[in-house]
């Protein structure tokens, strides 16, 4: 058998348990007599206070209390001496208090009473919650700052909607005036676009597609002189209003020159010196096809700046007319050649503009000159109405869900016998 361990050889009396947890305590404990005075204080108060217990036995310790806590403090000593248990079961605070050195902590504090009602003692627990209220503190600021920051979101997201609503309001009004405008524009240049012109011996047929309601296209045919027409086709660089504003430019040149008895070339060298003498500065180029189908002679002239290849179709052969100078723009001193050639009955001329040769499908695949070429000899034979559908419905067959890339000029010409 072993012998006794030493705690179980030493034994506590209540009393000397009680004043080993008063003064190991970490909290500090005061105890006040029936007058509020201090008759007991542990080591933890003396650290917390500042005060040496000697300062502090046989007097009050409302000093430590800021003036407006002290009057409520001694009611709720009184408080708690009125409950059943004479208990305060939920610590109030946080209480400031005043330390011997000025500085202020931060408390909760505990109160019970012992003893009976004219001797009553008020045993108060003061724990430090100086820490644990400045970082409820820190998070009660951060909580309002992130409530403001939350209010001043929601007030510049409701100023923003309201700016997006009037932007709204605003773009929908300049896009019913756009559209309008473009309306005005498309009349406009459809108004500009010739009427197909009766000539013995020769039958036409034509397509227009502009990319978007107004494009940079622009054709005219006219007899210049009994059995004798001129067909003019140009193509401004760019798309849309600015194109379509230059095309009213190449219009108002074309009236001034388009009935001159001079050759296609002649005629194209002027144009050029005309619109570089007045538009030079702004910096926008042209290519021009101009062309003389002499139903008499039965001889085409043309003339070609910078345009891409048109195509004269027989029997047997589908040819290109190349072009005989540089886009039109580019130099006042520039001049343009001619190119003459003979035709038969049953002949045909197919011009256009590059919009059909340069569209790309979603793969990047160009439609090109070559399925041009092909459909045409392949067309050849047939209505020549026939001709130019086909060519489009091969070309939005090529394209699939894409769009048209730019403005589609076509116009096929059928070289028959005069009535």
């Amino acid at each position: 058998m072993t012998g006794p361990t030493s705690f179980e050889q030493k034994s506590y009396d209540p009393e000397e348990r009680y004043s080993l947890l008063f003064h190991s305590a970490i909290d500090a404990i005061v105890s006040l007599d029936k007058d509020f005075r201090v008759f007991l204080i542990n080591p933890a108060a003396e650290n917390m206070s500042g005060y040496l217990a000697s300062e502090l036995m046989g007097r009050t310790i409302e000093h430590q209390f800021p003036l407006r806590i002290r009057n409520r403090f001694y009611r709720i000593l009184k408080n708690v001496a009125k409950l059943p248990d004479k208990k305060r079961k939920k610590p109030f605070g946080p209480i400031r208090l005043f330390r011997k050195d000025k500085s202020i902590l931060i408390s909760e504090v505990s109160v019970s009473v012992t003893g009976p009602e004219d001797s009553y003692q008020y045993h108060i627990i003061i724990r430090d919650i100086s820490e644990k209220h400045r970082i409820l503190m820190e998070l009660k600021r951060a909580n309002q700052a992130l409530k403001k920051m939350d209010r001043e979101k929601e007030e510049l997201l409701e100023r923003l909607e309201e700016k997006v609503r009037q932007r709204s309001r605003l773009l929908a009004g300049y896009y019913k005036s756009m559209k309008e405008e473009l309306s005005l524009a498309k009349r406009l240049q459809s108004e500009i676009l010739p009427d197909i012109p009766s000539v013995s011996g020769i039958e036409i047929h034509s397509a227009y597609l502009p990319m978007m309601e107004v494009g940079g296209d622009l054709y005219d045919l006219f007899e210049i002189k009994p059995g004798v027409l001129r067909v003019f086709l140009a193509d401004a660089t760019g798309h849309g209003i600015q194109a379509a504003l230059l095309t009213m430019t190449l219009k108002g040149i074309l009236e001034s020159l388009k009935k001159k008895d001079l050759d296609p070339g002649k005629i194209l060298t002027e144009f050029n010196h005309e619109y570089c003498k007045n538009f030079a500065n702004i910096g926008m180029f042209f290519s021009c096809f101009l062309a003389d189908i002499d139903t008499n002679q039965k001889k085409i002239v043309y003339s070609s700046g910078g345009h891409p290849p048109q195509f004269f179709l027989s029997e047997d052969l589908v040819m290109g007319l190349d072009r005989t100078g540089s886009l039109l723009g580019l130099d006042p001193n520039n001049s343009y050649g001619i190119f003459s050639l003979s035709y038969q009955e049953g002949d045909r001329l197919f011009l256009l503009t590059d919009g059909i040769y340069e569209e790309f499908n979603s793969d990047k695949q160009q439609f090109g000159e070559l399925a041009v070429q092909r459909i045409l000899a392949q067309k050849f034979k047939e209505p020549m109405e026939e001709t130019i559908p086909a060519i489009l419905q091969a070309l939005m067959d090529h394209l699939g869900r894409q769009k048209i890339q730019d403005d589609i000029t076509a116009i096929l010409i059928s070289l028959e016998s005069k009535a």
